[in-house]
């Protein structure tokens, strides 16, 4: 867990450094260098609408990190939150998400992976707002850290006998 509060440290550090006179920073700001590290856990996730509404619909996995396949179990980049996840789980992101639109500032939380039959498994989640015109956010950044026991992907290697 300290290893994921360090990541997410990380990240927040980045993103407010590129805050200009108060003004949010734009998907043109990220420099991917800057972030080489985290970029398997970095995800961008684009708003469709400037007033979500709490809507799962409105917000599209635009960018998701090579690490993030293993907690998905599948490649999300592309996809809407109604087609990656359960109904439920869906409002729950859609909520949230649309809290980082609404006031323009971080989310943080922890979301247990059970939906995916991984119960010793959580997503330790960081969402922070970019907007192209500095006040409106039309882009989120996430960053997500898996804590607990991750086997989900079996690699095929097994030991002799």
């Amino acid at each position: 867990m300290l290893a994921a509060l360090r990541s997410h440290e990380d990240i927040f550090r980045y993103w407010k450094s590129l805050r200009r006179c108060g003004r949010l920073p734009s998907r043109q700001d990220l420099d991917p260098v800057a972030i080489k590290r985290r970029l398997p856990t970095i995800s961008l996730i684009d708003v469709l609408s400037p007033n979500p509404e709490n809507n799962p619909e409105v917000f599209r996995q635009r960018l998701a990190g090579t690490e993030l396949f293993t907690a998905y179990g599948e490649e999300i980049t592309g996809k809407r939150l109604d087609s990656i996840y359960t109904e439920p789980e869906a409002q729950y992101w859609a909520e949230h998400l649309t809290f980082v639109v609404e006031t323009g500032k971080p989310n943080v939380g922890l979301h247990s992976m059970a939906w995916r039959g991984a119960k010793g498994l959580s997503l330790f989640w960081l969402r922070l707002p970019l907007a192209s015109d500095g006040v409106n956010v039309d882009m989120i950044l996430g960053h997500d850290a898996l804590i607990g026991k991750v086997d989900l992907v079996q690699s095929g290697i097994r030991s002799a006998s």
